[in-house]
């Protein structure tokens, strides 16, 4: 199993749930339908899944290439994610 590199430099084994339910929960509050949040989870989910599963990556890297496929397929999942996030960093 593959090992992600946190910000502040941790390492964590990875997990694919994660990646699946950032999509999952972002896609819902764009308001996206479940056989549509179905389909990118396939289409965006499931290739990064299986070219990370193996390797160690930092997080930042990981979270790139999610933004970047989903920019292609969903504009307004990025939207959401870019939402949550700044939500996330005022509360720090």
């Amino acid at each position: 199993m593959g090992t992600v590199i946190k910000r502040d430099g941790k390492r964590q084994k990875f997990s694919p749930g994660k990646i699946k339910k950032a999509i999952e929960k972002t896609a819902k509050e764009a308001g996206l339908s479940s056989a549509r949040r179905k389909e990118l989870l396939k289409e965006v989910a499931l290739p990064i899944i299986k070219l990370y599963k193996n390797k160690r990556a930092k997080s930042t890297k990981i979270r790139s290439a999610i933004l970047r496929r989903l920019s292609t397929r969903a504009k307004s999942v990025v939207a959401a994610w870019r939402r949550y996030e700044k939500r996330k960093k005022r509360k720090k």
